[in-house]
């Protein structure tokens, strides 16, 4: 309430009415394109979005970020067009400084390649676009998924903590940006507090997040066991073995418990690199946080990749291999062995995807150990069967609504209703005085 104007009604009823053009002419065309139709409602979504919260600050740090990137990444191994290079380091700098997902991701493409679907009245950009469909839903796969932005991604994840430090000093601070970058000293300590407060809420999203994955394990887990492992052990083997079942119970959370308690945070030669980065945005000074980086690509040859291949095959055989031989020695049956299996390639790539997360701060590069080396080695295809399971069923997840419901819900009315209490007894307080 009051704070659109009605006004926009109508804008918006242009651009649906645009979407619902083109998708009536594909249909009449008999359009057979994959997901054409959720690509087109994500496609609307977003234009709905620009005309309600104005994208002009968010272009504005796009901006920011590519004159800081683009010269930053020497490019010169990259044997594409400078097209090409430019329109995939601003998809990278999207899905790093605005979380883009695909359909944000698309909208720019559409932006950027087809300008008369926003210029022409609304039969004609229908005709226009649905004509050029299938070449743009082509333009996108090729860009959104192009190896160059796999390979920019680490790169450009670094360069752009400063933008995103300076992006909290401007949103929390009552002062005009001006104000702020006018005395270096007090935009050191606002960035220094910048800092501390975004690791302060990295780490509490991650031990959140840890908390309910050990939860979510734990109470999955059960079910399990009563369901299956149990049954088939009483009922196939002729009795319970109850070491197996309190290592599948146990091991799992332990893990995940393990994984959250050994993320560090960031170093201090860190921090003071990144405000170095802060320095150089705003004063132009010499820190060489923004040197030239050259990005490598390696082109293998087909011999190399199939060696590559072999050699994964047979480290995956070896690192699940290995894990069968020790389940094997304490006892494990077939589907007790299954779910330990399961669920501890679960943890790993969840407890992964958290260590991730806490290094969003992390602007100097690590040195690789030999000892983390082979871990990484032995362990990555476990992570990385992790990652497939959690791809495959992150859309059947009764357990995350039961976690919700039994959990973070009476969690928060508990604390709600503490805090309205003792708001309550100040006010009873300052009555009586």
């Amino acid at each position: 309430n009051d704070t659109i104007p009605e006004s926009t009604i109508i804008v918006l009823t242009s651009v649906l009415s645009k979407y619902y053009n083109l998708c009536s002419n594909l249909e009449a065309a008999g359009c057979n394109l994959p997901r054409w139709r959720e690509y087109i409602s994500g496609l609307a979504a977003v234009e709905c979005d620009t005309h309600l919260v104005s994208p002009t600050e968010r272009g504005a740090y796009t901006a920011l970020a590519f004159n800081l990137v683009q010269p930053a990444l020497d490019l010169t191994d990259a044997n594409y067009s400078d097209e090409i290079k430019n329109v995939t380091t601003v998809l990278t700098i999207q899905q790093v400084l605005d979380r883009a997902d695909r359909d944000m991701l698309m909208y720019y493409l559409l932006l950027h390649y087809h300008q008369p679907w926003f210029t022409l009245p609304v039969p004609d950009a229908a005709a226009y676009l649905s004509s050029a469909i299938a070449n743009y839903f082509t333009t996108c796969d090729q860009l959104i998924k192009h190896k160059l932005g796999k390979k920019l991604l680490a790169y450009v994840k670094r360069l752009l903590v400063p933008v995103n430090i300076i992006r909290d000093i401007i949103h929390t601070s009552n002062k005009t940006p001006k104000e702020i970058f006018s005395q270096p000293n007090k935009l050191e300590e606002l960035s220094r507090e910048a800092y501390q407060s975004y690791w302060k809420k990295v780490r509490s999203t991650i031990r959140r997040k840890g908390f309910h994955a050990m939860i979510y394990i734990f109470l999955t887990k059960i079910v399990l066991a009563l369901l299956l492992e149990i049954p088939y052990e009483r009922l196939v083997l002729g009795g319970i073995s109850y070491l197996p079942l309190g290592i599948n119970l146990g091991f799992p959370p332990f893990l995940m418990l393990i994984i959250t308690l050994l993320i560090r945070n960031p170093s201090k030669p860190n921090e003071e690199k990144l405000i170095s980065g802060v320095h150089e945005i705003i004063y132009n000074s010499e820190t060489s946080f923004y040197r030239t980086r050259r990005v490598r690509l390696t082109s293998r040859s087909l011999w190399a990749k199939i060696a590559y291949v072999i050699l994964y095959v047979l480290t995956m055989a070896g690192s699940f291999g290995a894990l069968v031989i020790i389940l094997n020695k304490f006892d494990f049956n077939i589907i007790s062995g299954l779910l330990f299996i399961f669920f501890t390639s679960l943890v790993s790539f969840f407890g992964i995807s958290l260590r991730q997360q806490a290094r969003q701060l992390k602007v100097i590069e690590g040195r690789e150990t030999i000892t983390g080396f082979f871990i990484d080695f032995f362990t990555w295809p476990i992570v990385a069967f992790g990652r497939w399971l959690s791809t495959t069923f992150d859309r059947v997840n009764i357990f995350v609504f039961i976690l919700d419901f039994l959990f973070e819900a009476p969690f928060k009315t508990v604390l709600k209703l503490i805090e309205d209490w003792f708001a309550f007894l100040k006010e009873r307080k300052d009555e009586m005085l």
